[in-house]
């Protein structure tokens, strides 16, 4: 029997579950890690994900993304910003599962995340060495990170990683570790020095003989640059 389209959605519509996950990127020892958590249940019992988790009614996306890490692995106050959509019909084992994907970038050691609810470990993982994940959540990562590092050649997103004070060498060692490339090093400065949150302190770097100069961001005007 022929079945009939509608594409108006009705009670009738086919029913499908929304999720968030998260890829939560964090710099520490010069390197840029993701925050992974291990599931205790099936499916995939044992495997590395990403933090995520279901959508509920009266939720949008972006507040279950903010409850997902809140309540799983508790990572509070964050910028995240929207990534991609996932609707592959075959993507989860269950049942039809639509996700839509986070990333963000943090310093670790502002956060101590917990494994909690249907998960048994959370760790900080080195992007070179990734262990297997379970779903399809290594496609979404590198998505994640590809739209991290696209994010970074337009908007100042790592200069809340930096120390109080810094050069602008160091400012662009944190940005090279990120991107995994080098960076011209005119084209950088250029670029950084035209912001108006960052300040030259007239300070010169202690335990340097004619060390660089010292700046520091003015992080009222990098909060408004950011919005």
């Amino acid at each position: 029997m022929k079945t009939e389209y509608s594409p108006r959605v009705t009670t009738d519509s086919h029913a499908v579950t929304l999720t968030v996950d998260c890829a939560i990127f964090g710099f520490a020892d010069d390197s840029l890690r993701v925050l992974l958590v291990r599931r205790a249940v099936e499916p995939y019992r044992g495997d590395w994900v990403l933090p995520g988790g279901a959508m509920y009614q009266n939720e949008t996306l972006e507040d279950a993304a903010i409850r997902v890490l809140r309540d799983l692995v508790n990572v509070e106050d964050i910028p995240m910003h929207q990534v991609a959509t996932y609707s592959a019909v075959n993507r989860h084992p269950v049942r039809r599962v639509i996700t839509s994907s986070y990333f963000a970038l943090v310093s670790p050691e502002d956060h101590d995340p917990i494994a909690r609810e249907h998960l048994d470990q959370a760790r900080w993982c080195a992007l070179n060495e990734l262990p297997e994940l379970g779903f399809d959540h290594r496609i979404i990562l590198d998505d994640a990170y590809e739209a991290l590092k696209q994010e970074l050649r337009s908007q100042p997103l790592a200069f809340h990683l930096l120390p109080e004070s810094f050069t602008l060498k160091e400012a662009q060692e944190v940005y090279e570790a990120i991107l995994g490339e080098e960076l011209d090093r005119r084209n950088f400065r250029r670029k950084i020095l035209s912001y108006d949150f960052l300040i030259n302190t007239a300070e010169k770097k202690p335990g340097v003989k004619g060390g660089p100069e010292l700046y520091r961001v003015d992080d009222v005007k990098l909060e408004e640059h950011m919005s």
